[in-house]
């Protein structure tokens, strides 16, 4: 949920974000950590194999922006703590949620204001 939480909080999904609130909520996590995700570098809270998947997450969520394709550190870090499959599946996670982003946009999800519930003014043109 780390992984996926901070790839949507990173691609402004508010669907997303809204949703992995929710989620993380139900499984009963500490919100101390929801909270000091975007801050897990220096935040006591998460171990150093979890900082090492949120800075793969981070820089696969920021590919599109760096300069020459993706830095290669961050996949060195996850490589010391995480295995392939486990690689695969953060970067699986974290283009989920840049393929939900336009989507639900698109949907009118991201519509309303911050603070708004998620599709509150949705649009009825279906009917």
């Amino acid at each position: 949920m780390l992984v996926t939480q901070l790839a949507a909080e990173r691609s402004r999904c508010r669907w997303c974000i809204e949703r992995g609130r929710h989620e993380w909520r139900e499984a009963q996590l500490s919100l101390d950590a929801l909270r000091a995700l975007s801050r897990y570098e220096t935040s006591p809270l998460f171990s150093d194999r979890e900082r090492a998947g949120l800075r793969f997450t981070d820089a696969v969520t920021r590919y599109s922006e760096a300069q020459g394709g993706m830095p290669l550190e961050p996949l060195l870090r996850a490589r010391q703590h995480l295995s392939e499959p486990e690689i695969a599946a953060v970067t699986a996670a974290a283009a989920a949620q840049h393929f939900f982003n336009p989507i639900t946009g698109a949907l009118g999800a991201d519509a309303t204001p911050w603070g708004a519930p998620v599709g509150s003014q949705l649009r009825a043109f279906w009917l």
